[in-house]
């Protein structure tokens, strides 16, 4: 993607600020030559960072929050009240519940009750737990209206995920590639593994590639940098030169076109050319001898 496309769509994200829901709908008919899974992860990502710094886990701001829903409560509001004041703080309304769950464990007398309560998540994933069902209501709002934070969300991506590394396997045996994927990896001592290791390099654009990662996700340029560091220099390290594909697109101003380390594409390859089978047969004989 074009640097000057890609602000346009950072720049509708940024001054959007009511719930991601709304704004991705918005997104889909303002910029329908992409598609809904490039422009959800542009948006996750970019609020992502917003929440950064909007969001912080003090004190202060749990016992702010949980006063104007106690309010809101006595005061009879009807129900989406958390949601309400997510939108009024520019907040996810997972983390608003998240913070209102903590001080409604904190403020029990009972010591148990309090243990409980010390890993909110498990009742943002099951608000049925909770006692109070009106909060409990609250919550499991939250969890439907929140397309960033809810726990939902989590196991989507965590499935689109895997939708995407069982899509690159395919396209690996499709054209014929032998290769290991990450179970085979760890089990031969390796901490950090890509996806695919080829066990014959192929070559893509006069490039030798070694392992393939698979993203599925927009390739802006923190998230490529924060996976760079983490991941594919390691990989480029143990396995030499690779490719990473990032099936939801990519910025134009991320590639490096004198990178020798590892090559990105938004799709799988179709110009691959295989290895000569006489170059391995002369390596073998070599290290005969």
């Amino acid at each position: 993607m074009e640097i000057h496309e890609y602000n346009k769509i950072i720049s509708f994200v940024r001054n959007d600020r009511g719930l991601t829901q709304a704004c991705m709908k918005q997104l889909v008919i303002k910029f329908p030559q992409y598609s809904c899974d490039t422009l959800y992860s542009i948006l996750s990502l970019e609020y992502q960072k917003r929440m950064k710094c909007n969001y912080t886990k003090t004190q202060a701001n749990k016992n702010k929050y949980w006063v104007l829903y106690q309010k809101a409560v006595q005061e009879g509001d009807s129900p989406g009240i958390i949601i309400r004041i997510a939108e009024h703080f520019d907040v996810a309304p997972c983390l608003i519940a998240k913070l209102i769950l903590t001080r409604h464990f904190d403020t029990s007398e009972e010591l148990e009750t309090k243990e409980q309560g010390a890993n909110v998540n498990i009742y943002l994933r099951n608000t049925s737990l909770l006692s109070d069902m009106d909060l409990a209501y609250e919550v499991f709002l939250c969890t439907l209206y929140d397309n960033i934070y809810s726990p939902l969300t989590e196991v989507m991506k965590a499935s689109l995920g895997q939708q995407y590394e069982v899509k690159l396997h395919k396209e690996v045996v499709k054209h014929g590639l032998a290769f290991r994927d990450e179970e085979h990896l760890r089990r031969c001592g390796y901490d950090k593994t890509p996806d695919c290791k080829l066990e014959v390099p192929v070559a893509v654009d006069g490039f030798i590639i070694n392992w393939i990662e698979s993203k599925a996700l927009f390739g802006d340029e923190d998230a490529h940098k924060e996976y760079m560091k983490n991941q594919y220099l390691s990989y480029w390290n143990r396995f030499g030169p690779g490719l990473v594909i990032y099936w939801f697109g990519y910025l134009q101003t991320i590639i490096e076109p004198n990178d020798k380390r590892f090559i990105v594409r938004d799709g799988f390859p179709e110009n691959i050319i295989h290895m000569p089978s006489d170059i391995f047969n002369i390596s073998n004989k070599n290290q005969a001898k």
